[in-house]
Protein backbone atom coordinates (compact mmCIF):
# COMPACT_ATOMS: atom_id res chain seq x y z
CA UNK A 1 0.00 0.00 0.00
CA UNK A 2 3.18 1.93 0.07
CA UNK A 3 1.94 3.93 -3.29
CA UNK A 4 -1.27 5.37 -1.89
CA UNK A 5 1.07 7.25 -0.24
CA UNK A 6 2.94 8.67 -3.24
CA UNK A 7 -0.31 9.83 -5.08
CA UNK A 8 -0.83 11.28 -1.28
CA UNK A 9 1.87 13.14 -1.89
CA UNK A 10 1.15 14.26 -5.63
CA UNK A 11 -2.39 15.85 -4.69
CA UNK A 12 -1.09 17.85 -2.10
CA UNK A 13 1.64 19.14 -4.41
CA UNK A 14 -1.01 19.85 -6.99
CA UNK A 15 -3.67 21.42 -5.08
CA UNK A 16 -0.91 24.07 -3.64
CA UNK A 17 -0.10 24.95 -7.60
CA UNK A 18 -3.75 24.29 -8.97
CA UNK A 19 -3.04 27.79 -10.65
CA UNK A 20 0.09 26.90 -12.64
CA UNK A 21 -1.14 23.74 -13.44
CA UNK A 22 -0.66 22.02 -16.79
CA UNK A 23 -0.82 18.24 -18.78
CA UNK A 24 3.11 18.55 -18.82
CA UNK A 25 3.03 18.82 -14.83
CA UNK A 26 1.08 16.17 -14.61
CA UNK A 27 3.14 14.23 -16.92
CA UNK A 28 5.83 15.23 -14.49
CA UNK A 29 3.82 14.20 -11.00
CA UNK A 30 2.90 10.76 -12.45
CA UNK A 31 7.11 10.32 -13.73
CA UNK A 32 8.04 11.02 -10.09
CA UNK A 33 5.73 8.70 -8.72
CA UNK A 34 6.17 6.18 -10.89
CA UNK A 35 9.86 6.60 -10.34
CA UNK A 36 9.43 6.57 -6.41
CA UNK A 37 7.42 3.23 -6.56
CA UNK A 38 10.33 1.41 -8.46
CA UNK A 39 12.49 2.74 -6.01
CA UNK A 40 10.58 1.11 -3.29
CA UNK A 41 10.06 -2.02 -4.74
CA UNK A 42 13.53 -2.84 -5.78
CA UNK A 43 13.96 -2.17 -2.27
CA UNK A 44 11.38 -4.98 -0.83
CA UNK A 45 12.96 -7.53 -3.11
CA UNK A 46 16.27 -7.07 -2.06
CA UNK A 47 15.26 -6.85 1.30
CA UNK A 48 13.40 -10.46 0.14
CA UNK A 49 16.85 -11.77 -1.09
CA UNK A 50 18.83 -11.38 1.45
CA UNK A 51 16.62 -12.87 3.96
CA UNK A 52 16.19 -15.85 1.79
CA UNK A 53 20.09 -16.00 1.38
CA UNK A 54 20.66 -16.34 5.86
CA UNK A 55 18.54 -19.20 5.51
CA UNK A 56 20.32 -21.02 2.55
CA UNK A 57 23.40 -20.22 4.83
CA UNK A 58 22.19 -21.63 8.07
CA UNK A 59 20.84 -24.99 6.41
CA UNK A 60 24.15 -24.82 4.39
CA UNK A 61 26.34 -24.68 8.16
CA UNK A 62 24.71 -27.78 9.27
CA UNK A 63 25.53 -30.41 7.09
CA UNK A 64 24.14 -30.17 3.13
CA UNK A 65 27.82 -28.60 2.59
CA UNK A 66 31.15 -30.18 2.79
CA UNK A 67 34.09 -28.44 3.26
CA UNK A 68 36.09 -29.99 0.51
CA UNK A 69 34.16 -27.65 -1.87
CA UNK A 70 36.24 -24.81 -0.04
CA UNK A 71 39.11 -22.85 -1.88
CA UNK A 72 41.56 -21.74 0.03
CA UNK A 73 43.63 -18.62 -1.00
CA UNK A 74 47.27 -19.01 -0.89
CA UNK A 75 47.98 -16.58 1.66
CA UNK A 76 47.02 -19.26 4.43
CA UNK A 77 44.88 -16.94 6.15
CA UNK A 78 41.80 -18.86 6.09
CA UNK A 79 39.83 -16.43 3.48
CA UNK A 80 37.35 -18.61 1.27
CA UNK A 81 35.12 -18.69 -1.55
CA UNK A 82 31.68 -20.60 -1.57
CA UNK A 83 29.81 -21.57 -4.31
CA UNK A 84 26.31 -20.50 -3.73
CA UNK A 85 24.82 -21.21 -7.38
CA UNK A 86 22.31 -22.48 -5.57
CA UNK A 87 21.32 -19.95 -3.48
CA UNK A 88 21.70 -17.77 -6.97
CA UNK A 89 18.60 -19.75 -8.44
CA UNK A 90 16.51 -19.61 -5.54
CA UNK A 91 16.97 -15.75 -5.88
CA UNK A 92 16.65 -15.43 -9.60
CA UNK A 93 13.04 -16.99 -8.93
CA UNK A 94 12.41 -14.77 -6.19
CA UNK A 95 12.91 -11.57 -8.02
CA UNK A 96 11.30 -12.75 -10.93
CA UNK A 97 8.20 -13.11 -8.68
CA UNK A 98 8.82 -9.63 -6.62
CA UNK A 99 9.11 -8.07 -10.29
CA UNK A 100 6.07 -8.98 -11.68
CA UNK A 101 4.37 -7.99 -8.14
CA UNK A 102 6.42 -4.52 -8.98
CA UNK A 103 5.06 -4.48 -12.66
CA UNK A 104 1.52 -4.72 -11.26
CA UNK A 105 2.20 -1.92 -8.72
CA UNK A 106 3.78 0.28 -11.61
CA UNK A 107 0.43 -0.05 -13.80
CA UNK A 108 -1.96 0.14 -11.17
CA UNK A 109 -0.26 3.99 -10.17
CA UNK A 110 -0.45 4.72 -13.79
CA UNK A 111 -3.89 4.16 -13.99
CA UNK A 112 -4.28 6.06 -10.91
CA UNK A 113 -2.11 8.89 -11.56
CA UNK A 114 -4.09 8.67 -15.24
CA UNK A 115 -7.35 9.12 -13.49
CA UNK A 116 -6.03 11.92 -11.02
CA UNK A 117 -5.12 14.04 -14.09
CA UNK A 118 -8.57 13.88 -15.72
CA UNK A 119 -10.04 14.46 -12.71
CA UNK A 120 -7.82 17.47 -12.35
CA UNK A 121 -7.68 19.14 -15.60
CA UNK A 122 -11.50 19.80 -15.26
CA UNK A 123 -10.73 22.00 -12.54
CA UNK A 124 -8.26 24.52 -14.37
CA UNK A 125 -8.71 28.08 -14.72
CA UNK A 126 -10.37 28.63 -18.33
CA UNK A 127 -7.09 30.44 -18.99
CA UNK A 128 -4.82 27.77 -18.63
CA UNK A 129 -7.16 25.26 -20.45
CA UNK A 130 -6.51 27.72 -23.67
CA UNK A 131 -2.84 27.35 -22.80
CA UNK A 132 -3.08 23.71 -22.84
CA UNK A 133 -4.94 23.06 -25.52
CA UNK A 134 -2.56 25.30 -28.05
CA UNK A 135 0.45 23.22 -26.75
CA UNK A 136 -1.43 20.04 -26.86
CA UNK A 137 -2.26 21.64 -30.66
CA UNK A 138 -6.18 21.21 -30.33
CA UNK A 139 -8.33 22.54 -32.87
CA UNK A 140 -10.59 25.74 -33.46
CA UNK A 141 -13.62 23.29 -34.01
CA UNK A 142 -12.65 21.48 -29.98
CA UNK A 143 -12.02 24.64 -28.34
CA UNK A 144 -15.19 25.81 -29.82
CA UNK A 145 -16.91 23.05 -28.27
CA UNK A 146 -15.14 22.40 -24.76
CA UNK A 147 -16.20 26.25 -24.60
CA UNK A 148 -19.79 24.95 -24.97
CA UNK A 149 -20.07 27.40 -28.34
CA UNK A 150 -20.27 24.65 -30.62
CA UNK A 151 -24.36 24.85 -30.87
CA UNK A 152 -24.10 28.95 -31.15
CA UNK A 153 -24.20 30.83 -34.13
CA UNK A 154 -24.45 34.63 -35.53
CA UNK A 155 -24.91 36.90 -32.38
CA UNK A 156 -25.70 34.40 -29.82
CA UNK A 157 -21.95 33.11 -30.66
CA UNK A 158 -19.94 36.53 -30.62
CA UNK A 159 -22.16 37.60 -27.26
CA UNK A 160 -21.84 34.34 -25.77
CA UNK A 161 -19.98 34.72 -22.35
CA UNK A 162 -17.12 32.29 -23.18
CA UNK A 163 -16.38 33.69 -26.87
CA UNK A 164 -13.48 36.23 -25.40
CA UNK A 165 -12.05 32.52 -24.65
CA UNK A 166 -12.58 31.50 -27.80
CA UNK A 167 -11.24 34.62 -29.37
CA UNK A 168 -7.97 34.46 -27.57
CA UNK A 169 -7.23 31.24 -28.34
CA UNK A 170 -7.69 31.78 -31.82
CA UNK A 171 -5.85 34.51 -32.01
CA UNK A 172 -2.77 33.21 -30.14
CA UNK A 173 -3.19 30.59 -33.08
CA UNK A 174 -2.56 33.22 -36.03
CA UNK A 175 1.10 33.24 -35.34
CA UNK A 176 1.83 29.51 -34.77
CA UNK A 177 0.07 29.27 -38.36
CA UNK A 178 1.95 31.76 -39.72
CA UNK A 179 4.95 30.10 -38.21
CA UNK A 180 4.18 26.77 -39.60
CA UNK A 181 3.71 28.21 -42.99
CA UNK A 182 0.19 27.23 -43.37
CA UNK A 183 -1.75 28.36 -46.75
CA UNK A 184 -5.10 30.41 -47.01
CA UNK A 185 -6.55 27.26 -47.87
CA UNK A 186 -5.32 25.16 -44.75
CA UNK A 187 -6.29 27.99 -42.91
CA UNK A 188 -9.75 28.30 -44.12
CA UNK A 189 -10.31 24.56 -43.46
CA UNK A 190 -9.00 25.37 -39.93
CA UNK A 191 -11.50 27.85 -39.34
CA UNK A 192 -14.77 25.58 -40.95
CA UNK A 193 -14.54 28.40 -43.98
CA UNK A 194 -14.73 25.78 -46.74
CA UNK A 195 -17.07 25.91 -49.50
CA UNK A 196 -18.18 29.37 -48.12
CA UNK A 197 -17.96 32.42 -50.51
CA UNK A 198 -19.54 36.18 -50.89
CA UNK A 199 -21.42 37.56 -47.93
CA UNK A 200 -21.92 34.32 -46.47
CA UNK A 201 -18.24 33.88 -46.25
CA UNK A 202 -17.50 37.82 -44.72
CA UNK A 203 -19.94 37.93 -42.55
CA UNK A 204 -18.94 34.34 -40.84
CA UNK A 205 -17.37 35.23 -37.20
CA UNK A 206 -14.34 32.92 -37.93
CA UNK A 207 -13.81 34.69 -41.22
CA UNK A 208 -12.20 37.96 -39.14
CA UNK A 209 -9.38 35.52 -38.21
CA UNK A 210 -8.59 34.65 -41.30
CA UNK A 211 -8.53 38.07 -42.71
CA UNK A 212 -5.65 39.26 -40.40
CA UNK A 213 -3.78 36.11 -41.07
CA UNK A 214 -3.61 36.44 -45.22
CA UNK A 215 -3.20 40.21 -44.42
CA UNK A 216 -0.51 40.17 -42.14
CA UNK A 217 1.46 37.19 -44.72
CA UNK A 218 0.83 40.04 -47.61
CA UNK A 219 3.30 41.92 -46.22
CA UNK A 220 5.52 38.69 -45.44
CA UNK A 221 5.34 37.55 -49.55
CA UNK A 222 6.31 41.61 -50.43
CA UNK A 223 9.51 41.40 -47.90
CA UNK A 224 9.86 37.66 -49.22
CA UNK A 225 9.31 39.47 -53.04
CA UNK A 226 7.45 36.43 -54.18
CA UNK A 227 6.67 36.57 -57.74
CA UNK A 228 3.07 37.56 -58.58
CA UNK A 229 2.25 34.33 -60.56
CA UNK A 230 3.04 32.75 -56.89
CA UNK A 231 0.53 34.79 -54.94
CA UNK A 232 -2.38 34.26 -57.49
CA UNK A 233 -1.86 30.55 -56.76
CA UNK A 234 -1.96 31.09 -53.13
CA UNK A 235 -4.91 32.63 -53.01
CA UNK A 236 -6.51 30.49 -55.47
CA UNK A 237 -7.27 33.25 -58.17
CA UNK A 238 -5.00 32.34 -60.81
CA UNK A 239 -8.03 30.45 -62.45
CA UNK A 240 -9.84 33.94 -62.21
CA UNK A 241 -9.75 36.89 -64.81
CA UNK A 242 -11.49 40.30 -65.11
CA UNK A 243 -14.37 40.62 -62.74
CA UNK A 244 -14.68 37.35 -61.73
CA UNK A 245 -10.68 37.75 -60.35
CA UNK A 246 -11.17 41.49 -59.03
CA UNK A 247 -14.44 40.52 -57.32
CA UNK A 248 -13.16 37.63 -55.24
CA UNK A 249 -12.49 37.55 -51.53
CA UNK A 250 -9.22 36.82 -51.60
CA UNK A 251 -8.50 39.75 -54.12
CA UNK A 252 -7.76 42.18 -51.68
CA UNK A 253 -4.83 40.29 -50.29
CA UNK A 254 -3.21 39.96 -54.07
CA UNK A 255 -4.22 44.00 -53.99
CA UNK A 256 -2.26 44.77 -50.95
CA UNK A 257 0.34 42.46 -51.93
CA UNK A 258 1.46 44.26 -55.38
CA UNK A 259 0.54 47.88 -53.59
CA UNK A 260 3.61 46.62 -51.12
CA UNK A 261 5.39 45.39 -54.10
CA UNK A 262 5.24 48.87 -56.06
CA UNK A 263 6.52 50.81 -53.80
CA UNK A 264 9.68 48.55 -53.31
CA UNK A 265 9.90 48.68 -56.82
CA UNK A 266 10.04 53.02 -56.73
CA UNK A 267 12.06 53.09 -54.04
CA UNK A 268 14.73 50.59 -55.99
CA UNK A 269 14.39 52.70 -59.05
CA UNK A 270 13.13 49.50 -60.69
CA UNK A 271 12.78 50.23 -64.64
CA UNK A 272 9.10 50.34 -66.42
CA UNK A 273 10.16 47.56 -68.75
CA UNK A 274 11.12 45.43 -65.90
CA UNK A 275 7.66 46.18 -63.65
CA UNK A 276 5.75 45.46 -66.70
CA UNK A 277 7.87 41.88 -67.15
CA UNK A 278 6.75 41.10 -62.92
CA UNK A 279 3.03 42.30 -63.76
CA UNK A 280 2.80 39.32 -66.36
CA UNK A 281 2.41 41.99 -69.55
CA UNK A 282 5.15 42.34 -71.40
CA UNK A 283 4.06 39.52 -74.17
CA UNK A 284 0.58 41.29 -74.55
CA UNK A 285 -0.86 44.25 -76.64
CA UNK A 286 -3.67 46.10 -77.53
CA UNK A 287 -7.01 45.73 -75.59
CA UNK A 288 -5.12 42.63 -73.81
CA UNK A 289 -2.78 44.53 -72.79
CA UNK A 290 -5.32 47.15 -71.21
CA UNK A 291 -7.85 44.66 -70.00
CA UNK A 292 -5.44 42.59 -67.96
CA UNK A 293 -6.17 42.90 -64.12
CA UNK A 294 -2.82 43.92 -63.29
CA UNK A 295 -2.50 47.19 -66.17
CA UNK A 296 -4.01 49.68 -63.44
CA UNK A 297 -1.03 48.84 -61.32
CA UNK A 298 1.64 49.29 -63.71
CA UNK A 299 -0.65 52.24 -65.13
CA UNK A 300 -0.03 53.64 -61.67
CA UNK A 301 3.33 53.00 -61.40
CA UNK A 302 4.39 54.59 -64.66
CA UNK A 303 2.25 57.79 -64.06
CA UNK A 304 4.91 57.85 -60.39
CA UNK A 305 7.52 57.54 -62.69
CA UNK A 306 6.36 60.40 -65.09
CA UNK A 307 6.34 62.86 -61.99
CA UNK A 308 9.83 61.49 -60.86
CA UNK A 309 11.32 62.14 -64.53
CA UNK A 310 9.26 65.78 -64.54
CA UNK A 311 11.09 66.21 -61.03
CA UNK A 312 14.56 65.75 -62.67
CA UNK A 313 13.91 67.67 -65.96
CA UNK A 314 13.96 64.66 -68.31
CA UNK A 315 14.17 65.27 -71.71
CA UNK A 316 11.22 63.77 -73.82
CA UNK A 317 14.52 61.63 -75.45
CA UNK A 318 15.42 60.55 -72.26
CA UNK A 319 11.97 59.45 -71.63
CA UNK A 320 11.72 57.46 -74.70
CA UNK A 321 14.56 55.31 -73.63
CA UNK A 322 13.34 54.81 -70.06
CA UNK A 323 9.57 53.51 -71.94
CA UNK A 324 11.46 51.23 -73.85
CA UNK A 325 10.67 52.74 -76.96
CA UNK A 326 14.09 53.57 -78.21
CA UNK A 327 14.73 52.60 -81.93
CA UNK A 328 11.02 52.12 -82.81
CA UNK A 329 9.83 52.66 -86.26
CA UNK A 330 6.53 54.63 -87.15
CA UNK A 331 3.74 52.52 -86.76
CA UNK A 332 5.32 50.27 -83.95
CA UNK A 333 6.24 52.68 -81.64
CA UNK A 334 2.99 53.99 -81.71
CA UNK A 335 1.10 50.50 -81.28
CA UNK A 336 3.23 50.34 -78.28
CA UNK A 337 1.32 50.10 -74.86
CA UNK A 338 4.39 53.04 -73.50
CA UNK A 339 3.37 55.16 -76.28
CA UNK A 340 0.37 56.88 -74.64
CA UNK A 341 2.50 57.57 -71.72
CA UNK A 342 5.17 59.27 -73.78
CA UNK A 343 2.89 61.38 -75.29
CA UNK A 344 1.22 61.91 -71.44
CA UNK A 345 4.31 63.32 -70.15
CA UNK A 346 4.85 65.89 -73.19
CA UNK A 347 1.42 67.36 -72.74
CA UNK A 348 1.35 67.39 -68.95
CA UNK A 349 5.24 67.17 -68.07
CA UNK A 350 4.89 71.45 -66.53
CA UNK A 351 1.57 69.55 -64.61
CA UNK A 352 3.60 67.06 -63.25
CA UNK A 353 6.46 69.09 -62.01
CA UNK A 354 4.27 71.33 -60.39
CA UNK A 355 2.15 69.03 -58.71
CA UNK A 356 5.92 67.22 -57.65
CA UNK A 357 6.82 70.95 -56.16
CA UNK A 358 3.60 70.76 -54.32
CA UNK A 359 3.88 67.69 -52.55
CA UNK A 360 7.43 68.98 -51.42
CA UNK A 361 6.04 72.25 -49.79
CA UNK A 362 7.96 74.52 -52.44
CA UNK A 363 6.60 78.19 -51.85
CA UNK A 364 6.14 80.70 -54.90
CA UNK A 365 9.44 82.87 -54.09
CA UNK A 366 11.33 78.86 -54.29
CA UNK A 367 10.26 79.59 -58.25
CA UNK A 368 10.41 83.14 -58.25
CA UNK A 369 14.68 82.43 -57.40
CA UNK A 370 14.64 79.51 -59.35
CA UNK A 371 13.47 81.35 -62.89
CA UNK A 372 15.36 84.33 -61.66
CA UNK A 373 11.65 86.45 -62.39
CA UNK A 374 13.59 89.23 -59.99
CA UNK A 375 16.64 89.21 -62.60
CA UNK A 376 14.01 90.24 -65.63
CA UNK A 377 13.66 93.83 -66.94
CA UNK A 378 10.38 95.24 -65.78
CA UNK A 379 9.46 96.40 -69.51
CA UNK A 380 9.94 92.39 -70.47
CA UNK A 381 8.72 90.79 -67.20
CA UNK A 382 4.76 90.28 -68.20
CA UNK A 383 6.53 88.52 -71.76
CA UNK A 384 9.07 86.53 -70.39
CA UNK A 385 9.28 82.58 -70.02
CA UNK A 386 10.61 83.14 -66.40
CA UNK A 387 7.41 85.20 -65.24
CA UNK A 388 5.26 82.62 -67.25
CA UNK A 389 6.31 79.63 -64.90
CA UNK A 390 6.41 81.74 -62.60
CA UNK A 391 2.40 82.71 -62.51
CA UNK A 392 1.66 79.51 -63.45
CA UNK A 393 2.17 77.82 -60.37
CA UNK A 394 0.76 81.15 -58.04
CA UNK A 395 -2.17 79.87 -60.24
CA UNK A 396 -2.13 76.20 -59.84
CA UNK A 397 -1.18 76.73 -55.31
CA UNK A 398 -4.08 79.21 -55.56
CA UNK A 399 -6.67 76.78 -56.63
CA UNK A 400 -5.28 74.14 -54.72
CA UNK A 401 -5.47 75.71 -51.43
CA UNK A 402 -8.99 77.49 -52.60
CA UNK A 403 -10.24 73.92 -53.25
CA UNK A 404 -9.17 72.23 -50.15
CA UNK A 405 -11.21 74.95 -48.29
CA UNK A 406 -14.39 75.01 -50.29
CA UNK A 407 -13.98 70.70 -49.69
CA UNK A 408 -13.84 71.80 -45.82
CA UNK A 409 -10.43 71.94 -44.88
CA UNK A 410 -10.02 74.29 -41.91
CA UNK A 411 -7.26 77.21 -41.93
CA UNK A 412 -5.18 75.08 -39.80
CA UNK A 413 -5.65 72.39 -41.90
CA UNK A 414 -4.41 74.41 -45.34
CA UNK A 415 -0.61 74.96 -46.27
CA UNK A 416 0.73 77.97 -46.25
CA UNK A 417 3.01 78.27 -49.58
CA UNK A 418 4.13 82.21 -48.75
CA UNK A 419 7.56 82.38 -47.91
CA UNK A 420 8.74 84.48 -44.98
CA UNK A 421 11.72 85.42 -46.65
CA UNK A 422 10.19 86.37 -50.11
CA UNK A 423 10.94 89.95 -51.15
CA UNK A 424 8.37 93.28 -51.30
CA UNK A 425 9.09 92.46 -55.67
CA UNK A 426 7.79 88.77 -55.42
CA UNK A 427 4.49 89.63 -52.97
CA UNK A 428 3.81 93.18 -55.20
CA UNK A 429 3.72 90.83 -58.40
CA UNK A 430 1.73 87.53 -56.61
CA UNK A 431 -0.81 90.72 -55.23
CA UNK A 432 -1.30 91.60 -59.10
CA UNK A 433 -2.21 88.16 -59.94
CA UNK A 434 -4.62 87.75 -56.82
CA UNK A 435 -6.55 90.79 -58.07
CA UNK A 436 -6.85 90.00 -61.63
CA UNK A 437 -8.35 86.50 -61.04
CA UNK A 438 -10.58 87.96 -58.20
CA UNK A 439 -9.54 85.88 -55.67
CA UNK A 440 -11.54 85.72 -52.35
CA UNK A 441 -10.29 87.90 -49.86
CA UNK A 442 -9.80 85.35 -46.79
CA UNK A 443 -7.87 83.53 -49.05
CA UNK A 444 -5.32 86.91 -49.74
CA UNK A 445 -5.48 87.64 -46.22
CA UNK A 446 -4.39 84.36 -44.99
CA UNK A 447 -1.58 83.88 -47.76
CA UNK A 448 -0.31 87.44 -46.72
CA UNK A 449 -0.27 86.09 -43.18
CA UNK A 450 -2.73 88.23 -41.73
CA UNK A 451 -5.44 86.05 -41.10
CA UNK A 452 -6.33 86.03 -37.11
CA UNK A 453 -4.86 89.29 -36.37
CA UNK A 454 -6.55 92.28 -34.72
CA UNK A 455 -6.76 95.75 -36.23
CA UNK A 456 -4.07 97.04 -34.82
CA UNK A 457 -1.58 94.27 -35.31
CA UNK A 458 -3.24 93.87 -38.85
CA UNK A 459 -1.96 97.70 -39.70
CA UNK A 460 1.49 97.31 -38.31
CA UNK A 461 2.20 93.86 -40.16
CA UNK A 462 4.51 94.28 -43.42
CA UNK A 463 2.60 92.80 -45.34
CA UNK A 464 -1.02 94.91 -44.64
CA UNK A 465 0.12 97.23 -47.80
CA UNK A 466 -0.09 94.47 -50.19
CA UNK A 467 -3.63 93.64 -48.86
CA UNK A 468 -5.00 97.28 -49.18
CA UNK A 469 -3.66 97.12 -52.92
CA UNK A 470 -5.47 94.44 -53.30
CA UNK A 471 -8.50 95.46 -51.75
CA UNK A 472 -8.10 98.84 -53.77
CA UNK A 473 -7.48 96.76 -57.04
CA UNK A 474 -10.37 94.62 -57.07
CA UNK A 475 -12.89 97.81 -56.39
CA UNK A 476 -11.31 99.40 -59.48
CA UNK A 477 -12.07 95.87 -61.58
CA UNK A 478 -15.69 95.84 -60.23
Amino acid sequence: MRWYRVVFIAAVFVQASCDALSATDLVKISTVASTVTLLSANSIVGESSRRRLLRVDKSASVDSYSFKDIDRGGNGDGGAEVDIRTANDSEERGGAIEKLKSLKTFKSLSRAANTFSNKISPALPIKSKLQVWSNNGKSVDFVKKELGLDELAGAAFTQAKNFKYYDDFVTTQLPIWAKNELTPDEVVARLGLQGLSGVALTSNPNFKYYDEFVTKQALVWSKQDLSVGSVLVRLGLDTLAGAARTEAANYKYYNEFVISQMRTWVANDVSVTDVMAKLKLDKLTGDAFLSHPNYVYYKSFVKSKLRTWAMDGESLDDVVLKLGLEGLPGKMLETHPNYKFLVKYWEKREQYLEEGWLKQGVTTFDIWKKYEVGRVHPSMLRRSDSYEAYKKYVTFIDDYIIGLHERGFKFYELPRLTSKAATPEELHQKTLIWTSAKRPEWYVKFSLGLDGLGENALKESPNYKFYVYYLTGVEFIK
